[in-house]
């Protein structure tokens, strides 16, 4: 007692944050939890239901299950192609020794764009008439594409232009990792004879190891939480063909579904905790025993 009186200041600071966190974090996650348990729209008393919520969402929601599998599919593609193109435009500018900067700044410009802006761009070039089509018709003489009306390609249009607005982001992440490995390593590569694609597949690919997993790791948290492209472009559609997780509780919470978009929020919550359970243990391990 007499070292807290004594540094009574310093608990005064942490207390600060720690009160901040209590009433704006703890104590709505912990009241959302209860209320997933309940039917209630947010002006009568709330219902208690149990577990019929979450019953719900599992084997009757099919809506639920298509957001789920879209969401899969947009956190899988979305992630492998933005490593891809980031890695490959890595790999281009750490050969430019002038321009350097100027292609870092460059790719990096629509990072830090608002996504709403970004989502905005993309869908007046994808209309009938936009950008994308009118060279599409030049080229080919063929009709509009309909990339955010089909239900068949809507969603891939929605990747492409993720990809493109957090390629910068990556990019900058790989050439600062690229950057830090030794050139000795490639000068004994090249006097042993050694080709460039060993020395990408022996030296540089190894020597990215942590940032592949960073990258993974939060760019798969990111792609499951996508929503301002969906809000923006589509609104989930057409016929739910890029409906989201995400999406799908803000249209619970829309309709003043509480208790239910509660339920979803929570089942979204576990399957993000399991994802980077799984994905920490992984690389963990990876590299425990390199």
């Amino acid at each position: 007692m007499s070292v807290i009186r004594k540094h009574w200041e310093a608990y005064l600071f942490v207390l600060i944050p720690f009160v901040h966190l209590l009433i704006f974090y703890l104590y709505p996650m912990l009241y959302g939890f209860v209320m997933s348990f309940t039917d209630w729209n947010g002006i009568e008393s709330p219902s208690f239901v149990g577990l019929d919520n979450y019953k719900e969402i599992i084997f009757n929601d099919e809506v639920f299950h298509h957001a789920l599998s879209n969401t899969i599919l947009f956190a899988i593609l979305s992630l492998l192609g933005g490593i891809s193109v980031a890695l490959s435009l890595a790999l281009m500018i750490d050969k430019i020794v002038r321009l350097q900067n100027f292609f870092k700044v460059a790719y990096f410009i629509p990072v830090i764009t608002p996504l709403v802006v970004v989502a905005l761009i993309w869908t007046l070039i994808y209309t009938d008439k936009g950008l994308l089509n009118y060279f599409i018709q030049q080229l080919f003489d063929v009709g509009a594409v309909g990339w955010l009306t089909d239900k068949n390609i809507a969603i891939y249009s929605i990747i492409v232009t993720s990809i493109w607005q957090g390629m910068g982001f990556s990019m900058i992440i790989f050439l600062a990792a690229l950057q830090s490995i030794p050139n000795q390593l490639y000068e004994a590569a090249r006097i042993d004879g050694a080709g460039s694609f060993q020395t990408f597949l022996h030296i540089t690919v190894p020597g990215l190891k942590n940032t592949f997993a960073f990258l993974t790791i939060y760019g798969l948290i990111g792609a499951f939480q996508v929503f301002d492209q969906i809000y923006v472009m589509t609104e989930g559609g057409p016929v739910n063909s890029t409906q989201t997780l995400v999406y799908w509780i803000y249209s619970n919470f829309k309709f003043l579904k509480l208790g239910y978009s509660s339920a979803l929020s929570y089942l979204f919550f576990l399957m993000l905790l399991v994802i980077s359970f799984i994905q920490l243990k992984l690389f963990y391990n990876k590299g425990q025993e390199s």
